[in-house]
């Protein structure tokens, strides 16, 4: 994983579940999926983002989802 400069990724979204600012965490490019073929899938950024407010993970692809991974492992 690697921190993007600001400018080369999109602004920071409001968190869908308490409107509060999310805060950018760091970025990785790949096809998102936990498969062996993956590689061979199209790869793009994805952006982590944590909210302060309601302690929620959040990643950035296409569109905003709830990142449960980093939910456990921040427990």
């Amino acid at each position: 994983m690697s921190v993007v400069d600001p400018s080369e990724r999109p602004a920071d979204p409001a968190c869908p579940s308490c409107q509060g600012a999310l805060t950018y965490v760091d970025s990785e490019v790949s096809s998102g999926a936990f498969r062996p073929q993956a590689a061979s899938m199209p790869q793009m950024s994805i952006h982590y983002y944590d909210c302060v407010t309601c302690q929620t993970c959040w990643k950035l692809g296409t569109r905003l989802l709830p990142d449960p991974i980093r939910q456990i492992l921040r427990s």
